[in-house]
């Protein structure tokens, strides 16, 4: 009886086994919904807006060459001083006795040599003798050259029509030798610097023509227009982007303190190219090489497939494709993560 109810329950056990399967088979196949975008083409390419500030065309950090205390220290922050004009003086008294010492001793060795050759030329001492009287001349000469530099350099004169941004140290103090004391810039032209992206720097260093103008928050509501100067050709580590420097153009006159913020406005004069295919940047999936690819949609078969294609400049929401897709074509324009090559699909439209 044992083994009767034994079996009763094996028999039980595999029914439910069966039934389990039938419950996990994997449902039939169902067709992926996708949104399509219709691709055209673009003739201009929208005006880039970028943040920035304004900046001197240097800045510099004044320092003393020589130790000291400083004596004088007239400048004033937020003035402006003119070319070679008196930045900053240390007490020269130590200096100024060092080349009275240097140039007693010059006065000594010509003596000397003056000596030595009266000598020489009446075969009283050897050529070795005058040659190093001649030698000891020489270097008191060398040491008056280096008292006289060490004096020149107790004082601090403009290189530059500059404005004095801040005063490092305070006046009497005193300073060891390459102590910064005044912080100038130079303002005779100012500087407006902005970080763009790789995809324009490319067509910042070509022979494009772009209309840029910038509006400064000190003047809102002006544009300016600007010409380019100069770009770092090293990009941010992080941002992967480069700094790029404009002026305002040369018969514009602008008054505007370094650090005030402003707007550029990048635009081309002329297409990208004569016409362009923009897609939506959802729309562009990885390659398994690490290229882009879009998912084009047959409306004979409900089918997509791939094709890979060459993408350019990002703006707003849309990218350039730069080859690999012409006009006219529909493609898939979200969740192309999810899409294989064949796959039955249908549009959002038509599934609604």
């Amino acid at each position: 009886m044992r083994l009767y109810h034994l079996w009763i329950l094996s028999i039980a056990a595999a029914l439910l086994l069966v039934g389990c399967a039938d419950d996990e088979a994997p449902p039939p196949s169902t067709v992926q919904v996708i949104k399509l975008f219709e691709t055209g083409q673009q003739d201009t390419v929208p005006s880039r807006r970028f943040v920035g500030r304004v900046d001197a065309k240097s800045t510099v950090n004044l320092a003393f060459q020589v130790g000291g205390r400083i004596q004088t220290l007239p400048v004033v922050q937020g003035t402006t001083v003119a070319q070679g004009e008196l930045i900053a003086q240390l007490d020269p008294t130590d200096y100024a006795l060092q080349v009275r010492s240097a140039e007693a001793e010059v006065e000594q060795a010509r003596k000397h040599l003056n000596r030595q050759r009266n000598l020489y030329s009446h075969n009283a001492v050897s050529a070795s003798v005058l040659d190093a009287a001649r030698a000891d001349a020489e270097l008191a000469e060398t040491q008056l050259e280096n008292a006289k530099q060490q004096l020149a350099y107790t004082t601090l004169h403009a290189p530059f029509d500059a404005l004095i941004t801040r005063r490092l140290v305070e006046n009497h103090t005193t300073v060891p030798p390459n102590t910064e004391v005044v912080r100038i810039q130079d303002i005779s032209e100012l500087r407006i610097r902005i970080n763009v992206p790789e995809a324009l720097m490319q067509h910042l260093e070509s022979d494009r023509a772009f209309n840029i103008e910038a509006e400064i928050a000190t003047l809102p509501g002006k544009r300016i227009p600007l010409v380019y100067r100069e770009h770092v050709t090293e990009p941010d580590e992080v941002a992967q982007t480069y700094q790029v420097e404009f002026a305002p153009a040369d018969d514009i006159s602008v008054i505007a303190l370094p650090g005030t913020t402003a707007t550029v406005f990048i635009e081309l004069e002329d297409a990208l190219t004569p016409s362009v295919v923009m897609v939506p940047t959802s729309a562009l999936d990885h390659t398994e090489n690490g290229g882009f690819r879009v998912w084009v949609y047959d409306p004979d078969s409900s089918t997509v497939s791939p094709r890979q294609v060459a993408a350019g400049e990002i703006t707003d929401d849309y990218v350039v494709i730069v080859a690999g897709l012409p006009p006219g074509m529909s493609i898939a324009a979200a969740g192309v993560q999810l899409l294989r090559d064949g796959m039955q699909v249908k549009s959002l439209e038509k599934a609604l």
